[in-house]
């Protein structure tokens, strides 16, 4: 099937209105259905990796720029509204197999996930140098979110100058006879990788702490909050507030330390994300020994 690229040029010049961009976002947003089935109640979300961690960024001054293919279905509208008035830049290209759905079940001791993978057949991402240009000259770094992984999107990126970061969360398929680079790499415990090559590696674990990997450096970060709750959103809040660290010039400890703040506050106040205020005035609490 031919995917017809509706990427929306008119706001281009939105962009070069209002502001710079300080990293690109590729991928990761979807439709959450929730439903409680001791209720009949049924609740639509914008969510994903890629929106939580662009609207986090919003939210602690970085402005990101996100770009997805979505459908030109029923969804559309709520999703560039929503964008829209986190006021984030949103970019999309028409998905033939409609918007990514999640579904959510709750019940008395119920809890039950069920993701969409109609859409995991190859997407050409590489269009997006090309009708992305001036945005990918900008930013200092891009954040890659893939189900199947486009090893030319990436070497091109990397051509460019660009800091990579590749997030495995959502991975389903590896190329097999290609090697993927990524400068920073954010993976489960139980996905194993395949020709994959990094600098920096952050590996979220079962039991729910951190190992972050720098050549011979192995470090296991333990949250500060014991909660098995909210894990995505915690996880999200980690990798956004990596990002904004590295940006903004902070060395490795101070980053791994802001993000475990973030990543906690987040499993202790049921998936929200920490403001800039809290989050600096409890960072300066712990590094200097009083938190």
């Amino acid at each position: 099937m031919r995917i017809h690229y509706q990427i929306q040029e008119q706001m281009f010049s939105v962009y070069e209105m209002k502001r710079k961009a300080d990293v690109l976002i590729v991928g990761g947003v979807e439709i959450v259905i929730k439903s409680d089935l001791t209720l009949p109640h049924i609740e639509l979300a914008v969510d994903g990796i890629g929106t939580r961690i662009a609207t986090h960024l919003r939210k602690i001054g970085i402005s990101p720029v996100l770009f997805d293919y979505i459908g030109n279905d029923e969804f559309n509208e709520l999703i560039n509204s929503y964008f829209e008035k986190k006021e984030i830049l949103f970019f999309w290209s028409r998905q033939p197999y409609g918007t990514r759905r999640i579904l959510k079940l709750y019940g008395d001791g119920f809890n039950k996930v069920y993701k969409d993978y109609r859409n995991i057949e190859n997407i050409d991402y590489t269009f997006i140098l090309n009708n992305l240009s001036e945005i990918i000259n900008e930013v200092k770094s891009v954040y890659i979110i893939l189900s199947n992984w486009n090893t030319k999107l990436i070497r091109n990126l990397k051509l460019l100058g660009k800091f990579i970061f590749l997030d495995f969360e959502e991975t389903i398929n590896f190329p097999e006879n290609s090697e993927i680079f990524g400068d920073f790499i954010f993976i489960n415990e139980e996905l194993e990788l395949k020709n994959v090559k990094y600098l920096y590696k952050i590996t979220f674990m079962k039991n729910g702490n951190i190992v972050f990997e720098f050549d011979d450096i192995k470090e296991e970060i333990i949250p500060f909050s014991e909660k098995k709750e909210y894990i995505f959103e915690a996880k999200s809040a980690f990798k956004s507030i990596i990002i904004n660290s590295l940006l903004d010039g902070k060395n490795l400890k101070d980053s791994l330390l802001l993000g475990n703040i973030a990543y906690s506050y987040a499993v202790e106040n049921k998936g929200k994300q920490i403001s800039r205020n809290l989050l600096y005035e409890e960072f300066y609490k712990r590094k200097d020994g009083n938190g």
